[in-house]
C-alpha cells in the first residue's frame, strides 16, 4: 500500500507540473501573439498616416511646412547658431524628399510661422531674415508672410 500512496503522490506532482507548464506556454504564446498584433496595428497606422501624408504633393508640402514651423519654434526657444539651424532644416527637407530647400518658398514661410508662433520679436525675425534668407527679397517676403500669419 505504501508504494501505491507514493505513486499516487508522484502522479499528482507530475500532473501539477504538466498543468503549470501548459499554463506558462499558453501565457507566453498569448503574449507573443498580442505583441505581434500590436506591432501589426502600429505598422498599419504608420502606413496609413504615411500614405495620407504622401497622397498629394500639396499635403506633403503642408506637412513639411508644419515640421519646419515646429522645428523653428523650438529652436528659437532653445537658441543656437544659424549653421546648426540650417542643418536641421536640411535634415527635415531630406526626410520629406524636398530637394533644393534653400530656394523653396515653403521653407521660409514655415520658418516665419515658427518665429511668429514662438513669440519671436521683430528683431529676432530680422536676424533670421539676415541669416537663412540672406538678401533674397522673395525668401524674406515668404518669411514675413509666415511670421505675420502666426504672430502672437
Amino acid at each position: 500500500m505504501r508504494n501505491g500512496g507514493g505513486s499516487l503522490a508522484l502522479r499528482a506532482v507530475a500532473a501539477a507540473g504538466l498543468v503549470a507548464m501548459l499554463v506558462l506556454t499558453q501565457a507566453c504564446s498569448f503574449s507573443a501573439s498580442s505583441k505581434g498584433s500590436s506591432n501589426s496595428s502600429e505598422s498599419s497606422s504608420d502606413s496609413s498616416a504615411s500614405s495620407s501624408r504622401s497622397s498629394s504633393p500639396e499635403s506633403a508640402e503642408s506637412q513639411y511646412k508644419s515640421d519646419v514651423r515646429e522645428y523653428t519654434a523650438a529652436y528659437v526657444k532653445t537658441g543656437g547658431q544659424f549653421d546648426a539651424f540650417r542643418r536641421g532644416i536640411g535634415d527635415l527637407a531630406k526626410k520629406h524628399n524636398i530637394t533644393n530647400w534653400e530656394d523653396n518658398s515653403v521653407t521660409y514661410e514655415g520658418i516665419g510661422e515658427g518665429l511668429g508662433e514662438s513669440g519671436a520679436s521683430d528683431l529676432q525675425l530680422k536676424a533670421y531674415m539676415d541669416g537663412p534668407a540672406e538678401q533674397d527679397a522673395a525668401k524674406r517676403a515668404s518669411m514675413q508672410k509666415g511670421y505675420d500669419a502666426k504672430k502672437k
